[in-house]
């Protein structure tokens, strides 16, 4: 036994129901705020509301008229300063490094430098062995150093080294996609 199953399809109309009006369009508000502003414009003008404008000629009341002194010419008074030359201020703007310091200078920029990630610190060895091995299944391969703290052993769990600071970070967010923030420590080569 097959059974047919047929939608009714109804056509709804859209019928506005009582109290709900159309909403105004903005341009129609926007020309009637114009119009009405002109309109009072227009008003004040006609009522005569609007102050004139106090004529230049005619003397304001209350104000006694100054006298106004010409204003003497000095520009030829004045002595005119030679106009400054690039080149003969440059040398009394001359700053002298003392050479120990360039040197100094020249040592820090000739290091060669490692990228290390430490990931993380532990007290427990054991923690750490858990995060290297984590940190395994995701391709890198990290070390432990344990280290002395105040008498207390911590368990740093570190991967790298790397050359360049571009391979680190490249290294950094992979760990980073894999739950994990990493702190990039930079270490002179010996």
């Amino acid at each position: 036994m097959t059974r047919k199953t047929t939608k009714k399809t109804t056509k709804r109309k859209t019928t506005r129901k009582a109290g709900h009006k159309r909403p105004v369009p903005g341009w129609i508000i926007l020309l009637s705020g114009v119009l009405s502003g002109l309109l009072l414009a227009v008003l004040i003008y006609v009522k005569g509301w609007v102050p004139q404008p106090i004529q230049n000629n005619q003397p304001v009341p209350g104000v006694a008229e100054e006298v106004v002194q010409p204003v003497e010419d000095v520009s030829q008074t004045v002595s005119k300063k030679p106009d400054y030359d690039f080149y003969s201020v440059l040398p009394e703007m001359e700053v002298v490094i003392p050479r120990e310091e360039l040197e100094q200078q020249a040592a820090r920029d000739s290091k060669e430098y490692t990228y290390i990630l430490q990931v993380a610190s532990f007290n427990n060895r054991q923690d750490a062995e858990e995060l290297k091995a984590r940190i395994a299944f995701t391709g890198q391969i990290a070390h432990i150093q344990a280290i002395d703290v105040n008498g207390t052993e911590w368990h740093r769990v570190r991967v790298g080294p790397f050359d360049s600071s571009r391979e680190a970070d490249k290294q950094k967010r992979q760990l980073e996609q894999g739950g994990h923030k990493p702190l990039v420590l930079k270490e002179t080569k010996t």
